[in-house]
Parts: C-alpha cells; sequence; structure tokens
C-alpha cells in the first residue's frame, strides 16, 4: 500500500467515524467539548502510530478502545491539574446543550451518569454506539461474559435509578 492510499484510508476513518467518536467521548467525559478534544486526539494519536484498523475488517471495536483510553487519560490529567491538592471529580452527565430533552430522556442520561466507569461505558457502547456484544467487549478488553455480566448489572443499576418515575414503574 502505498502512502497516499494510507492516508486515503484514514481520511475515510475520520469522514466515516469522527461524529460517533466525538459523541462517545462526550458522554463519557460529560460535555462536548472535552469530548470534541479528546476525539481529536484519539485520532491524531493513531494517526501517528501508523495503525490500520480497518486492514482487519471492522474498525469500530479498536476504535473505540483507542477512544476510551483517551478518556480515561483525559479523566486522570483533569484530576491531577486540581491546584489544591485534592481530586477534581469527572463529569458524569452528558451535556446536552441546545437539545430539548424530555424529562424521561434526562432521567436516563442522569442515571446513566451514575453508574460505576465500567457499566457506564459498556451502556453507551452497546445502546448509544449500537455496537454488537462482541464488539463492546473487544473495545473494552474484556471477554464477552464479562461484558454481559457488566451490561447485565449496568441495566439492574438503571432500572433501580429509574424505577422511582412513574413512566418505569413494573
Amino acid at each position: 500500500m502505498t502512502a497516499e492510499h494510507d492516508d486515503w484510508d484514514f481520511s475515510r476513518l475520520v469522514e466515516t467515524y469522527f461524529s460517533r467518536a466525538v459523541r462517545f467521548c462526550a458522554r463519557m467525559l460529560g460535555n462536548v467539548t472535552d469530548g470534541e478534544e479528546v476525539a481529536q486526539q484519539a485520532f491524531v494519536r493513531l494517526y501517528e502510530t501508523g495503525r490500520k484498523p480497518w486492514e482487519k475488517g471492522d474498525p469500530l471495536p479498536y476504535l473505540y478502545r483507542v477512544l476510551r483510553n483517551a478518556c480515561i487519560d483525559h479523566v486522570r490529567r483533569r484530576k491531577v491539574r486540581k491546584a489544591d491538592g485534592s481530586l477534581e471529580q469527572a463529569g458524569t452527565r452528558a451535556d446536552l446543550s441546545g437539545a430539548e430533552e424530555s424529562e424521561i430522556r434526562d432521567a436516563l442520561l442522569e442515571a446513566i451518569g451514575g453508574l460505576e466507569e465500567g457499566q457506564r461505558e459498556v451502556v453507551l457502547l452497546r445502546f448509544f454506539e449500537e455496537l454488537s456484544l462482541k464488539e463492546v467487549a473487544e473495545s473494552v478488553g474484556k471477554t464477552v461474559g464479562a461484558t454481559a455480566m457488566l451490561l447485565s448489572r449496568a441495566k439492574a443499576n438503571l432500572k433501580e435509578a429509574l424505577g422511582k418515575l412513574p413512566e418505569f414503574e413494573d
């Protein structure tokens, strides 16, 4: 493959997945601005490493792993930067400025934001990014069984959190 062909493949990767990457990072980090910044940095790192996830078929699992790691790095840097020595809490609720959200959607996003990080991550990848369970497992570096268990626990926690709303009662 020529360098020109590599650049074309990478450009196509960015065109195809950048908006999904920003959306995923924004939900993981709690706001759109950080999501855009981290997604951009992740694509730059991917380009600089020369890794070509499209050569092995579907690039999504690998791409989401890169994005996930970039989000984790961003949160760690943000925690370290706090001047008074205390740890800063990372945002957990997505910044959906400009969008008119219903009470149910707000409650759902709040409940997802309240999940522990691993559970939140698998919920976002499975239901918001619509990856298969196998792709989610590859993205987070776990077995399909462990990922299914995380997803099951996340669903139970969401049901409990949302059960307080009349719309979600059994």
